[in-house]
């Protein structure tokens, strides 16, 4: 053979080689970015279940109960407390008494309170959670679109998930703790 083509045939194989690298690259290159857009996707399917029943009437229950007793919050927050350890009892008050006892609609004959529309909302989280964990959903995509939602949550209603957390549900919404900064709930 002739050193011409002895040179042709090991340029051909380095370009195969090459070819196949490059082409590899990019074949693990657009996996990875289906994987991700699935990820991104997922979350998404979560969005538009927390924007659906029973999720979304939950959510509304939780506001009524809430405006319902607006007067009460802001009794709390405007009244002069001796101590923060006075402020926080009279605040865990308030709030177990509208997730326990809250009416739902202002002409309710029956106070069933919000405590399995809280339930609900918490359950949401534990499941967001288990879809982040196993890399079904996007991290970053949850937390940008979930937690502003459940930093207010929380923060509100800390007491009863303290409570139930402590009381009868070791573990209670440590799902939503997840999402929730440390600098979050003020005292």
């Amino acid at each position: 053979m002739s050193p011409f083509v002895e040179a042709l045939e090991a340029i051909s194989k380095i370009l195969l080689i090459a070819g196949t690298l490059i082409g590899g690259g990019w074949a693990v290159h657009e996996y990875l970015d289906k994987k991700q857009d699935a990820r991104v996707a997922e979350s998404i399917g979560y969005v538009r279940r927390f924007s659906a029943e029973p999720l979304l009437g939950a959510q509304s229950r939780i506001g009524q109960a809430w405006y319902a007793a607006r007067s009460q919050l802001h009794a709390l927050t405007a009244t002069p407390t001796a101590s923060q350890e006075e402020f926080t009892r009279r605040k865990r008050q308030l709030v177990m008494s509208v997730v326990e006892t809250s009416s739902i609609a202002p002409n309710a004959s029956k106070n069933r309170g919000i405590v399995s529309d809280v339930d609900l909302i918490v359950s949401f989280f534990d499941e967001l959670r288990i879809c982040v964990k196993s890399q079904l959903c996007d991290d970053q995509t949850a937390r940008n679109f979930f937690t502003p939602y459940a930093e207010r949550f929380f923060c509100l209603h800390a007491p009863f998930i303290d409570w139930k957390s402590k009381n009868y549900s070791a573990g209670y919404a440590e799902a939503m703790r997840g999402f929730v900064s440390a600098k979050a709930c003020p005292s």
